[in-house]
C-alpha cells in the first residue's frame, strides 16, 4: 500500500477543488474538532518528571491546533524526547566528541533522540512546514463572497 502525499487542510491547499470536493473536505476537517481537546492541566502517566517543564511550556503554543486526547501519547513522546535530547546534548558537551580517540557513543544517542523529536514535532504540527499543512480553519476569517449581500443582511438585522 503506497503512503501517498500527506493531507493538507482546505485553507492550506492551493488546489482548485470542485464544490463537491470542498464540501467533502470541510466535513472531513470538521471531524478534527469533534474529539475532546487534550487536557494540559494534568500530567499524564508516562510523562517523565523532568519532561513536565516542556509539557507546560508547549501547552501555551499549541492551544489553537486541533490536538486532541488522541494525540496524548505523541505529546508525551515529544516532551520526553525533548528532555532526553537536552540532557544527552549537555552530557556530550561535557564529555566531548571523542573518548580515548574514539567517537563518543553519546553522539549516536543524541542523533537517535533528534530523529524521534523531529518525528513527534512533525506529527504535532510544531514545525513551520507541518503547521502550513494544518492551518487552523477557525483562525482564518474569509471575506464574504458577496460584500453587498453581507451589508444587506446587517441592515435587515438592524430593522
Amino acid at each position: 500500500m503506497s503512503k501517498g502525499r500527506p493531507k493538507k487542510l482546505l485553507n492550506a491547499s492551493k488546489k482548485n477543488y470542485t464544490k463537491e470536493e470542498i464540501e467533502a473536505k470541510k466535513a472531513e476537517e470538521e471531524k478534527l474538532y469533534n474529539y475532546p481537546r487534550l487536557d494540559f492541566s494534568n500530567y499524564p502517566v508516562g510523562l517523565l518528571k523532568e519532561a513536565q517543564k516542556e509539557w507546560d511550556r508547549i501547552s501555551h503554543y499549541i492551544q489553537d491546533l486541533p490536538i486532541s486526547e488522541l494525540d496524548q501519547q505523541t505529546m508525551i513522546r515529544y516532551c520526553n524526547y525533548s528532555y532526553l535530547y537536552d540532557k544527552a546534548s549537555k552530557e556530550l558537551d561535557e564529555q566531548g566528541f571523542l573518548i580515548n580517540g574514539r567517537k563518543n557513543p553519546l553522539i549516536d544517542t543524541v542523533n537517535s533522540f533528534s530523529k524521534e523529536l523531529k518525528t513527534a514535532t512533525n506529527d504535532l504540527g510544531l514545525t513551520i512546514n507541518s503547521r502550513l499543512k494544518i492551518v487552523n480553519p477557525q483562525e482564518m476569517e474569509k471575506e464574504p463572497d458577496d460584500p453587498f449581500a453581507e451589508m444587506m443582511n446587517e441592515v435587515d438585522v438592524d430593522d
